[in-house]
């Protein structure tokens, strides 16, 4: 790997050698001058040692600089253009497995919006939940389940019950979906998208008390990302029609969550959800 080019440490060291430099340079002119009052030496000083500083670091540190600058700049667009290609395939991948309908990904990301402008707004986690990091949340919500792909099809749709061994494979999918998003992380640049899409995967599913899976994280030690995640999901899994249940009320799935919050959830994303339930009602209703 090339040795990364550091600008501030060049500009410490030219300032410091071109004025090394130019002080022994004035000391050899200074004696022409030897007529001249104390005030007129450092006068000359001055002007004699800028003359010669402001040249060395405008070739050697301010073009190198702008270079930087504009490298650094074209650096970054790439990684967004990498960051919305990787998105795309990433979620071809999870809805080529997954049988959630379209609708489901467009309410879910709505409801991760939703709860996270409204932490934010309520003074929860703001120096997280920036505009950009609430917008990449979003945008990688669909990627929440990505780790069925690695789940047989006959689990995923079975309709009866789980026996012990289903079960563990099925509650292995956070932890594949974790390590299919790290091995697409670039080994020079951490994406903070893929990144984000990493702590919605691989814990979402951990709950507030500890009882989750798959690290049986507890509390604080859960991501924010997937605490917020895990209301938008489950709220969206309730109301809705599957294969193995009828879609419940929104009336009961306000209920279940607000029971379980303390427990399974965040209580203080359940007050975001609380916040926001008629905005909720909009989106499940008009999607």
């Amino acid at each position: 790997m090339t040795k990364k080019y550091n600008p501030i440490k060049r500009l410490n060291f030219v300032l410091v050698a071109s004025i090394c430099l130019g002080e022994a340079l004035i000391m050899l002119v200074l004696p022409v001058f030897e007529g001249l009052s104390h005030l007129g030496s450092v006068v000359l000083d001055v002007i004699l040692l800028t003359l010669i500083t402001i040249p060395v670091v405008k070739w050697t540190v301010a073009k190198p600089m702008t270079n930087y600058l504009l490298n650094l700049e074209s650096a970054k667009h790439t990684i967004v253009i990498r960051e919305n290609q990787m998105l795309t395939a990433l979620n071809a991948m999870a809805k080529a497995k997954d049988n959630e309908t379209g609708s489901h990904i467009m309410r879910t990301q709505k409801y991760v919006g939703l709860l996270a402008n409204r932490l934010k707004s309520m003074g929860h986690h703001c120096q997280t939940l920036t505009a950009e990091h609430i917008e990449r949340l979003v945008k990688v919500a669909p990627l929440h389940d990505l780790g069925k792909v690695g789940i047989p099809d006959h689990i995923l749709n079975k309709q009866g019950r789980f026996t012990k061994e289903e079960r563990e494979l099925a509650n292995s999918h956070p932890m594949i979906g974790e390590s299919i998003l790290a091995a697409s992380q670039s080994e020079e640049i951490e994406m903070a998208l893929i990144s984000t899409a990493i702590k919605v995967a691989g814990s979402h599913h951990e709950k507030w008390d500890g009882s989750g899976y798959p690290r049986n994280l507890q509390g604080e030690d859960i991501p924010i990302e997937a605490r917020i995640m895990a209301v938008a999901d489950v709220f969206d899994a309730l109301i809705s029609d599957r294969p193995y249940k009828k879609g419940w009320t929104i009336e009961e799935a306000y209920s279940e969550i607000i029971t379980n919050s303390g427990t399974s959830y965040d209580p203080i994303v359940v007050e975001a959800f609380i916040a926001e339930r008629r905005n909720f009602q909009n989106v499940a209703e008009s999607h």
